[in-house]
């Protein structure tokens, strides 16, 4: 019997910065309201500084730098402005920098809230990682 081979179709659904301003990011009708960061040192003996930024359709909000003790998790909310959305999280700790950019949303019809996390040290992957977790209602 032959196999099928599913090709997953998360990839197709990143949208690039350099098209914001061209598309219906997360394709809804909602608004994002606030991007929550859970800043995640619990995996950490020692404390770690967490750099953000968000960005965007149409430029990047300022960065901004959280300190989480060893051992501890910090909750950070990001209010983006109205009538804008947010394409892209930048984020660095130590000599880790990455970029998540936000995965299609579609039929969402009211505000919601888009929730992540930033690990120091992922306990799987053996190394800092940001995610995203959810969309959820505010």
């Amino acid at each position: 019997m032959p196999s099928r081979r599913k090709t997953p179709i998360a990839s197709s659904a990143v949208i690039s910065s350099t098209l914001a301003g061209c598309l219906d990011i997360l394709g809804t009708d909602g608004s994002v309201q606030e991007v929550i960061v859970d800043l995640r040192n619990a995996e950490s003996d020692e404390s770690h500084t967490f750099h953000l930024a968000l960005e965007l359709e149409s430029e990047i909000m300022d960065w901004e730098s959280h300190t989480v003790a060893s051992g501890t998790d910090e909750l950070v909310t990001i209010d983006p402005p109205e009538d804008t959305s947010p394409v892209v999280l930048h984020g660095v700790v130590d000599n880790f920098a990455d970029d998540l950019h936000f995965l299609k949303i579609d039929g969402v019809e009211e505000d919601f809230c888009l929730r992540l996390n930033f690990w120091s040290y992922h306990p799987i992957r053996e190394r800092p990682l940001i995610e995203q977790l959810a969309d959820i209602e505010c």
